[in-house]
């Protein structure tokens, strides 16, 4: 009797109290609902009538264009995987949402995106690649295998700006696979290799910037530390760096590495060119460059191409873009000041097997050449050793940052090329001087 008291006195929920809560759900369901389902349908409206972007200028990159739908590519379900990576790069508003997504990761406290760390100072510096150890050795040997040949040949790896910038960069980030390739090179090519880092870490020490902020690639300051180290090597002064006389040739250079992950708030680098060769008007030196485009010969009548500099990729003001073969000449007459010779009577000919990386340095280089061949061996498909008898090169440069050298493995090319000549009995010591 009692519970049934205590039962009877406990106040009972109205009816129209429990509808309540439901129909409160379903508002605010139905308020979430309505904006995403139009939201996502406004993106596929959009997406069907924006036309295909070919070309992304911010991720200076090629998109994916829409595949030709066949019936044998979808049963084997190459059409859906080539769909779909053609919807993520014309995505409605892709450039917006990478750097949307660069913003709240670092906000976040993430300290990188892409690959691409959240350093200090405005830096954006890149992931180092972990060495792939059968393509080093490889390449290594190639490099060694034609100094055997008796070629006068000399190796510089730079390493990359998370080796030298190592203060920069977030806590715990460091990685010091590059350090260790670096020790390899010390160690097992001691009669070739150029150490750079050293020059480098103290310029930047100085407080001079070596490395782009927004780039992968060295500025023209840093590649003169390579440049210096190289002519010592070679017995030859290398020519003083004059900040004073130095032209900035742009203030809004984003590099690779903003491309990477388009971080918004990032300032823009400046390109700076130091003497002795400036950009047309400026200069003694009068330099011509010959290459071929994959249509036509080209001659240009200097080491810069200032149309780069109205593009998104300036670096390419250096000498362009990466070609198989170029060669540059240094023309001879009134302008061409002969102070840098070493007393031979023989043109001075260099053969430079590269990456992008020799772009900004070669202007050094040039006024001490007659002419500087520069050979990239990823597009290059020719007997470099023919190539060398044929234009008398004694002096070989290979120039390379640390992740292509550690990675790249056309440079091995070579070694197939000298191994199958020594087989044969053609080469010898002898047969280049």
């Amino acid at each position: 009797m009692a519970n049934q008291k205590r039962h009877a006195n406990k106040p009972q929920p109205a009816l129209h109290q429990k509808s309540r809560p439901r129909a409160s759900v379903a508002i605010r369901d139905w308020g979430m609902l309505v904006p995403f389902s139009l939201y996502i349908l406004a993106l596929g409206l959009l997406g069907m009538l924006l036309p295909d972007r070919e070309l992304s200028p911010m991720e200076n990159r090629y998109l994916v264009t829409k595949p030709e739908l066949e019936w044998r590519s979808v049963l084997s379900g190459d059409y859906m995987r080539a769909f779909d990576a053609y919807l993520t790069d014309q995505f409605p508003g892709r450039d917006f949402w990478i750097s949307f997504k660069a913003l709240c990761q670092r906000e976040t406290g993430q300290k990188e995106n892409n690959d691409v760390y959240f350093a200090a100072d405005g830096y954006l510096i890149g992931k180092p690649q972990k060495p792939d150890a059968d393509v080093t050795e490889n390449n290594l040997a190639s490099v060694l295998a034609l100094r055997r040949l008796g070629y006068d040949v000399s190796l510089i790896v730079s390493p990359m700006a998370a080796q030298v910038l190592q203060d920069k960069l977030p806590v715990h980030a460091y990685d010091p696979v590059q350090a260790r390739l670096i020790a390899k090179l010390r160690l097992e090519a001691a009669d070739v290799f150029v150490d750079v880092e050293p020059a480098l870490r103290q310029a930047a020490d100085k407080g001079r910037q070596v490395f782009f902020r927004t780039d992968h690639h060295w500025t023209m300051g840093g590649a003169y530390e390579a440049y210096a180290a190289y002519m010592l090597r070679q017995g030859l002064p290398p020519l003083p760096l004059s900040q004073d006389e130095s032209v900035i040739v742009s203030t809004d250079f984003l590099g690779t590495l903003w491309s990477k992950c388009a971080l918004p708030g990032i300032v823009p680098d400046e390109i700076r060119v130091y003497p002795p060769v400036l950009p047309i008007g400026d200069s003694d030196f009068i330099f011509e460059m010959e290459f071929f485009d994959g249509n036509s010969l080209q001659r240009i009548p200097s080491l810069y191409q200032n149309a780069y500099l109205e593009q998104k990729d300036q670096y390419a003001f250096f000498l362009g873009q990466n070609q198989p073969l170029l060669v540059i000449r240094r023309i001879q007459g009134a302008s061409s000041i002969d102070v840098f010779s070493d007393n031979s009577s023989d043109p001075r000919i260099l053969l430079l097997f590269k990456d992008s990386y020799a772009h900004c340095l070669v202007p050094f280089l040039a006024p001490h050449y007659d002419e500087i061949h520069m050979v990239d061996l990823r597009y290059w498909r020719h007997d470099p050793l023919a190539y060398m008898e044929e234009h008398g090169v004694r002096e070989v440069l290979f120039l390379y940052n640390a992740d292509n050298f550690s990675s790249d493995r056309s440079i091995s090319m070579l070694g197939a090329y000298i191994t199958g000549a020594e087989t044969k009995g053609e080469l010898n010591e002898s047969t280049y001087f």
